[in-house]
């Protein structure tokens, strides 16, 4: 008589378990390519991985949309245009712009 009782307590509680489980992982995450091909769900996980950081920060679908959003933000670091910090490079400083020391004139 204890037997069936005890069988639907286990099925019941292994079935609750295994929700349990299903639910608390995330599915899998989507790339970096794909965020890039799919503006629109890349701007929406974006926007939720900003609104909620503590929970959802590090999850790797956040991850991933954040990479992407980076990457289509600046594209790739050739194809930006020169800074122009370069362009004294290689001239004397004139000799009257040195600033003296304490004991000379």
């Amino acid at each position: 008589m204890n037997h069936p009782v005890r069988s639907r307590i286990a099925l019941a509680l292994l079935l609750t378990c295994a929700a349990l489980a299903s639910c608390s992982r995330e599915s899998a995450a989507h790339t970096v390519d794909w965020y890039l091909a799919h503006t629109a769900d890349r701007r929406a996980m974006v926007g939720r991985c900003e609104n909620d950081p503590g929970t959802l920060g590090k999850t790797p679908a956040c991850v991933n949309a954040m990479a992407a959003a980076a990457q289509a933000g600046i594209g790739s670091l050739r194809d930006l245009p020169p800074m122009g910090l370069v362009e004294g490079e290689g001239k004397r400083r004139d000799s009257g712009s040195r600033l003296k020391g304490p004991g000379e004139r």
